[in-house]
């Protein structure tokens, strides 16, 4: 018995010596790669072929018009930084977001930058526009909003901030499938004391996780749905889901009996119809019809009134 214990706690020295495995995803978006590659997403919807040098090069001619010096790894901080700079007053990203929203009262966040700057610029001059995407942002927000600069603060978006949004098209459970994917726009501005932190108009991509049909003994359908990420005006990807909080203001919306928000069903279980032949009813989310979500947790964002900032 004496021998036993004490094998184990050798055993249990010995494998408090040993520094635990950490997954490489851990820190894979640290990593100098990882940054690139978040950089390339952004402006291009995916990662790019080619060593890092050549790489960071094209990024840099894209946004700037010409090849940047000094070492890799400072060039893709750089332009990373130039991009976001969330600590700041915002970068590149929240121009165009600024002037997206701006002009057409639309935040198409999950599409690539360059995607968007293209669009926006065909919409409103007729024809894709010269230079780097850095003028060509510039540009669009002076003629937008007249200044680059707009009053902007840092604010805490708290946890289970619920956001009010709609599906733009509708889903049924007896004909969704695991995977397809639904857009969603916000329908009222998200504010943090006075300062609008997701405007109106901001869309993001839901994906059905679960898909129950209707079946026999009155067995209603059921839709699961994963709301993702959706963008604030300076870029941040805020996480949302439907918990405790948006359920409850949803249920007094009268919602279709068995459409779940991810995992929870708005209207409480749906019990049994009728006998064996009784076919339960496909349930529905019909597209514009309104309903929470809510952020999962507290996160800084910049927050904004549409005015010039101070001394612009």
């Amino acid at each position: 018995m004496r021998k036993r214990i004490a094998l184990v706690l050798a055993l249990t020295l010995v494998l408090s010596l040993i520094p635990p495995v950490v997954s490489p995803s851990v820190f894979a978006n640290v990593t100098p790669l990882g940054s690139l590659v978040i950089v390339e997403e952004m402006l291009y919807g995916q990662a790019q072929e080619g060593s890092l040098l050549e790489r960071i090069e094209k990024v840099e001619m894209d946004i700037y018009g010409t090849v940047q010096e000094g070492a890799v790894l400072m060039r893709i901080d750089r332009v990373l930084t130039f991009l976001q700079d969330s600590d700041g007053d915002g970068g590149l990203q929240l121009l165009l977001n600024l002037a997206e929203w701006g002009f057409s009262a639309t935040l198409s966040g999950e599409k690539p930058m360059i995607e968007r700057l293209d669009n926006l610029e065909l919409v409103l001059y007729g024809t894709g526009q010269p230079g780097n995407i850095s003028k060509r942002a510039e540009r669009l927000m002076l003629d937008v909003w007249g200044t680059t600069k707009l009053d902007v603060q840092q604010v805490s978006l708290p946890a289970q901030t619920l956001v009010k949004v709609a599906l733009t098209s509708t889903v049924n459970s007896g004909q969704a499938q695991v995977g397809d994917t639904v857009v969603y726009k916000v329908v009222e501005d998200v504010m943090i004391g006075g300062r609008v932190v997701i405007p109106v108009g901001t869309t993001g991509v839901a994906t059905v996780t679960e898909v129950t049909a209707a079946a026999r003994l009155g067995k209603d359908g059921r839709v699961v749905l994963d709301f993702g990420r959706v963008s604030s005006l300076d870029g941040t990807q805020i996480p949302l889901k439907v918990d405790e909080t948006a359920t409850e203001r949803n249920r007094s919306l009268e919602l279709a009996a068995g459409a779940s928000m991810a995992g929870i069903i708005l209207l409480g279980p749906v019990g049994l119809v009728g006998g064996y032949f009784v076919r339960g009813k496909d349930v529905q989310i019909e597209a514009n019809t309104q309903f929470y979500v809510e952020t999962t947790r507290a996160m800084p964002v910049l927050g904004f009134y549409f005015r010039p900032a101070l001394g612009n």
